[in-house]
């Protein structure tokens, strides 16, 4: 487990700010901001590939036992699960006696994990998911009282779109796309890469799919991704418009944050505005 960025501001009363804990199995960040959203703590840990789900709970209790912050009662405290096993599924089409076996049919069977799924209303859709057990219980140990939503239940309201728009959030190892198609919602996915042609793969596959034309489409990079590299000079090769995300406007950062690149930390601001 890296401690990739710790950055925090002191705040007078935590009870009064809200929690975002971001969990998957290569990440976990979190941000507390204050009654007035000013950004109190920022902090985002990355695992190695293929850290088990064991760990990574194991990881979230160390985190919370080193930290001192994270063990007091905040207003309000939201936990995203970043897990890949998620699919989206029309209203029409939704069962609850039926969502494990969806999940089943995609990704194949497993007994060590709790299917669990949210309503996106402006979508008319759901988000159908599952969450390792060991992650689930520990949640429910260290924070009895979060509220649960899975990042592709929020991602839809992230950004509003005309026209073809590509929504990217890297980690090391994975990224995290949302396509747009002339203003409509398309398709939400997570993919695994090595190299940076993975990442041009994964993504001109996806325009093939849905017939979106690179040449008319926005990539809106968010995440760990830097201008440049090799993995922003790949992707600029066939995607003539690259958009580097900014930080919202409805928040107040300090020194520290405006030292990096904005798209670093976007998308987790961006989710603390939705939930």
């Amino acid at each position: 487990m890296n401690s990739a960025f710790n950055i925090f501001t002191p705040a007078s009363d935590i009870s009064l700010c809200n929690l975002l804990i971001k969990i998957s199995s290569q990440e976990i960040s979190y941000l507390i901001t204050d009654d007035k959203n000013t950004c109190v703590a920022l902090v985002i840990y990355h695992f190695a590939a293929n850290t088990s789900y064991d760990k990574v709970a194991n990881n979230l209790k160390e985190i919370v036992a080193s930290q001192p912050l994270l063990q007091k009662p905040f207003k309000k405290v939201n936990f995203i699960y970043g897990f890949p096993e998620a699919i989206l599924v029309p209203h029409k089409f939704i069962s609850p006696t039926s969502n494990a076996a969806l999940l089943e049919l995609t990704f194949g069977d497993t007994s060590d994990s709790i299917v669990k799924s949210d309503f996106i209303s402006s979508q008319n859709i759901h988000t159908v998911y599952r969450v390792p057990k060991q992650i689930d219980s520990m949640i429910a140990h260290l924070f009895a009282q979060a509220d649960h939503r899975h990042l592709y239940t929020l991602l839809p309201d992230m950004v509003v779109a005309s026209g073809n728009l590509l929504y990217c959030i890297f980690s090391p190892s994975h990224i995290t796309i949302q396509l747009f198609k002339a203003g409509k919602l398309q398709i939400i996915q997570n993919f695994q890469y090595k190299i940076a042609a993975d990442v041009s793969y994964h993504l001109l596959n996806v325009c093939q799919r849905f017939e979106v034309s690179v040449n008319d489409t926005v990539l809106y990079l968010n995440g760990m991704i830097d201008n440049p590299s090799g993995l922003y000079k790949e992707l600029f090769t066939y995607f003539a418009h690259l958009h580097m995300a900014d930080l919202p406007q409805n928040f107040i950062y300090n020194e520290e944050i405006k030292k990096f690149p904005s798209h670093y930390f976007s998308h987790l601001f961006q989710l603390a505005s939705c939930v």
